[in-house]
């Protein structure tokens, strides 16, 4: 370091430059290598880490050593020693303010015990492990202070997040009837509890409010500290719930979700419940478009809500269109349909405010869609997000790749749907049956012809197939004639079919046929 009045010093090797010198570059430095530095290390005093708010007894209690500027009369490093059996083997070095470096034999792979681990022979009652060294004498200085007749056992993990300390010295823990566990309070710290209590299952974990042990104590918050040590407990992984955190929950009469257009569905899915989801396959041009849009105006209309629709190879003014023909019983996309302008423009100011839509007719990424999703949702107020098609997503990509973001897609929306609180359609393509009739002509479909079904099928809650004859040769009421097919249903394990006839006025609904 070069200070603005022409002096300079090394924090390495302690080498100083007196102001004023003329000869900074050519002087020599004298450089110490681990082996000697750490043969000199015991020669070093034993003081108060004042910066730290350690007294000198427990500097004393571990060992900690001090080195100083010889000019300045600073503190330049402190030197917390590492152990093997109870034997110094190196030391950590700590460069103030805050540069770690190992002096002394190499550690790779060698089985360190915990800093202070040497002071705490014997077993206990308690075991306090801190997250750093400094934690450790904070921690011990806490407790020393309050109970002054006994030493408290109070280590510190040799090398950070490091799990190899627990497996290494595990006769040592186990000298012990309870382990604490004293992670730092910020996000690594949580991480690092979690991974500590998954590998010893007994240990207990402290909660504090500031960052870290040495923090509660340059804070004044002993008490707290000491509190927070006896109130320790095990940790309970996230996720784990009791039947006391879901009774009310779990004793409530089952209720009846929002009801489908379609009665059949709605009596085979016992209607729809925001945060479930559903996947719908077809052949091309077999239906899955007037699923969507009889939902849409399912929805609008007869529920009051609005609808969150990601048609990615149709236009929105197409898909408006269409709607608007559901609501008014019109065919509003063909040019010879039997209405006027006067009945579009109606029927299309009806989904005013009702419909969110997203433009784009092209491939789409899901990291962009997603955020699509959470606006719907977050800001319009949409309890319904449909998707069609989601191989719209990979389009372009390698069929390994394609897979894998499917399933990443499955797990993703899943989650989103439980946090946000909304129901998801996804439409697939179908693959061609292995044998058999076409889907174009009636063929049947199954669970395993969705196109990234195997992560369907893990993470969704309903699949339906929708199944449709378009051979040319049939009566036209015929080939207008859809079977829907509830395939999977993880919540309540039904299957079913049932008949859907597409009327010239636009509906897509059940009803009677004088033909069958």
């Amino acid at each position: 370091m070069v200070f603005e009045d022409g002096g300079a010093y090394c924090n390495r090797c302690e080498y100083t430059e007196e102001s004023g010198s003329q000869a900074l570059a050519a002087k020599p430095i004298r450089k110490l290598d681990t082996t000697e530095e750490f043969n000199e290390v015991p020669s070093l005093p034993i003081t108060p880490l004042a910066t730290r708010g350690i007294d000198q007894d427990v500097a004393e209690h571990y060992g900690i050593r001090t080195a100083f500027n010889t000019v300045t009369g600073e503190p330049t490093a402190h030197y917390y020693p590492f152990t093997v059996g109870g034997k110094v083997v190196s030391y950590k070095k700590r460069v103030l303010p805050k540069t770690f470096v190992n002096i002394g034999a190499p550690l790779k792979g060698v089985p360190v015990e915990f800093i202070g681990q040497s002071v705490c022979t014997g077993g206990g009652k308690k075991l306090l492990i801190t997250e750093g060294q400094d934690d450790m004498l904070a921690a011990c200085q806490i407790l020393w202070r309050k109970y002054p007749n006994f030493t408290p056992a109070v280590v510190s993990m040799p090398h950070g997040a490091n799990l190899n300390a627990f497996k290494d010295n595990a006769a040592f823990l186990d000298g012990f009837e309870e382990i604490i566990f004293c992670p730092d309070n910020d996000e690594a710290g949580q991480k690092l509890a979690d991974d500590v209590s998954a590998l010893v299952d007994r240990v207990k974990v402290m909660s504090i409010t500031e960052k870290d042990a040495n923090d509660m104590l340059l804070a004044g918050k002993e008490r707290e500290f000491i509190n927070a040590f006896f109130r320790a407990g095990v940790r309970t992984p996230e996720g784990f719930v009791t039947v006391e955190d879901v009774f009310d929950e779990a004793t409530a009469m089952p209720q009846w979700g929002r009801p489908w257009p379609w009665p059949s569905l709605t009596a085979l899915t016992y209607g729809r419940r925001d945060g479930e989801g559903m996947y719908i396959g077809a052949g091309a041009k077999i239906g899955k478009s007037e699923f969507v849009n009889q939902m849409a105006k399912h929805i609008v209309v007869d529920e009051g809500l609005p609808v969150a629709l990601f048609k990615l190879e149709e236009k929105p003014a197409m898909t408006t269109r269409r709607i608007a023909g559901k609501i008014m019983h019109k065919q509003f996309h063909i040019p010879d349909g039997d209405f006027t302008q006067e009945e579009l423009i109606a029927g299309v100011n009806r989904l005013r405010g009702k419909i969110h839509m997203y433009d784009s007719y092209k491939a789409t990424s899901w990291d962009t869609l997603k955020v699509a999703i959470r606006h719907a949702v977050l800001v319009g107020g949409c309890r319904d997000i449909m998707i069609d098609p989601i191989t719209r997503l990979t389009a372009g990509m390698d069929p390994s790749i394609t897979n894998t973001e499917l399933e990443r897609f499955a797990d993703e929306i899943s989650a989103m749907a439980k946090d946000l609180g909304f129901f998801y359609y996804c439409f697939a393509h179908l693959k061609a049956p292995q044998n058999g009739k076409p889907h174009e002509e009636g063929g049947k479909v199954h669970s395993n012809q969705f196109t990234g079904s195997r992560a369907m099928m893990r993470a969704c809650y309903y699949m339906l197939g929708i199944e449709r004859d378009k051979t040319p040769d049939l009566p036209v009421e015929q080939r207008n004639m859809s079977s829907f097919v509830l395939l999977d249903d993880r919540a309540f394990g039904n299957a079913g079919r049932f008949d859907v006839f597409y009327h010239e006025n636009g509906d897509y609904l059940e009803q009677e046929r004088e033909f069958i």
